[in-house]
């Protein structure tokens, strides 16, 4: 059976939507579309399957949304912001995974969705569920996240792709210095887009170098918890240095004096492992400098390249060196 097959009457054929649910959920930032879709069916009394009915066409099992994401193409967009009578920006500034980037392919059959058994790329993250509380969601929701956790700063949670039910988050009141760290971090890519990103991937990257002697992500479930702290001073060191490079004004003078000045702030071996990185982010060349207008963003250059909205840490850090634990992670 199809999920379009779900929940029809005997001998009736489903109909096709082609205006707005009377029924509407407000959506959660960063939700994953099979979350919100799940939610959206349920306040309408139907099954899942009924409503993708009227987003496209689609074969899939029933599947749980904290397992995998929904997928849909351009005109299964359209469809389903057509249900939720809301203006398309509104769909995809909230909904991740129906971003032009995450869209499925154009074909000749017209709208389409899938659902597969794994998300094609990033993590289903358990969202906070005091902030979808205040938004009146009362079950749980799943979010869209490039990495396995979240913090949430509001609330002082720390929740991961974990489907425990048992321990859904880790409680950070104990902790407030975790979600200092977790503030500074967001200021931090706020500020610098996706250099900011590729700086706190590969601040994670010197950590987890042997030399550090500190556990890699993946090898206890908190351990971005007793990691991120450090990150974020040793993102921040980068960003001193990094900041210049891309400007094209930094020299090798500026290169010794970072040097000396993070090895006053840092410990002995992350001082170390920081200047093994500083010689993979080199001066660039000024003659391929291009004009930036005010206000815009610095691009990463080399040795990054392109840092994708659901890339993970080890798939944007530059270091030559494993950052995930080998073997079996303890989420999920």
């Amino acid at each position: 059976m199809t999920t379009g097959d779900q929940g029809a009457l005997p001998g009736r054929k489903q109909s096709v939507r082609d205006r707005a649910l009377p029924l509407q959920v407000r959506f959660v930032p960063g939700e994953s579309t099979g979350s919100y879709v799940t939610r959206l069916a349920a306040r309408n009394g139907l099954a899942v399957g009924r409503l993708l009915d009227s987003i496209g066409k689609g074969k899939s099992k029933a599947v749980d949304p904290r397992y995998t994401e929904l997928y849909m193409n351009r005109a299964g967009r359209d469809r389903l912001a057509t249900l939720t009578g809301l203006p398309l920006e509104r769909l995809t500034t909230a909904l991740i995974s129906t971003r032009d980037e995450q869209l499925l392919p154009e074909g000749r059959g017209g709208p389409v969705w899938v659902w597969p058994w794994q998300p094609r790329g990033g993590y289903l993250v358990r969202g906070c569920a005091l902030c979808a509380a205040s938004r009146g969601v009362g079950g749980p929701v799943w979010l869209m996240q490039p990495d396995q956790w979240r913090i949430c700063v509001r609330h002082g949670r720390f929740s991961d792709n974990s489907r425990d039910d048992a321990v859904p988050f880790v409680d950070l009141s104990p902790g407030p210095h975790v979600v200092e760290a977790e503030r500074r971090r967001l200021a931090l890519v706020r500020r610098l887009g996706a250099v900011g990103r590729a700086l706190v991937a590969d601040a994670f990257g010197v950590l987890a170098h042997e030399a550090v002697g500190m556990p890699r992500l993946g090898s206890q479930r908190t351990v971005p918890l007793r990691l991120l702290p450090t990150v974020v001073e040793v993102a921040y060191a980068m960003a001193r240095l990094e900041k210049r490079r891309l400007e094209r004004r930094v020299t090798p003078d500026d290169y010794d004096a970072w040097e000396i000045e993070v090895g006053k702030g840092m410990n002995w071996s992350v001082s170390r492992v920081l200047t093994l990185w500083s010689r993979l982010h080199g001066p660039l060349s000024a003659q391929a400098a291009s004009p930036r207008s005010p206000g815009v963003r610095l691009a990463p250059e080399a040795p990054h390249a392109v840092v994708g909205e659901m890339a993970s840490v080890d798939e944007v850090t530059c270091v030559p060196w494993q950052v995930l634990a080998v073997g079996e992670r303890p989420y999920g």
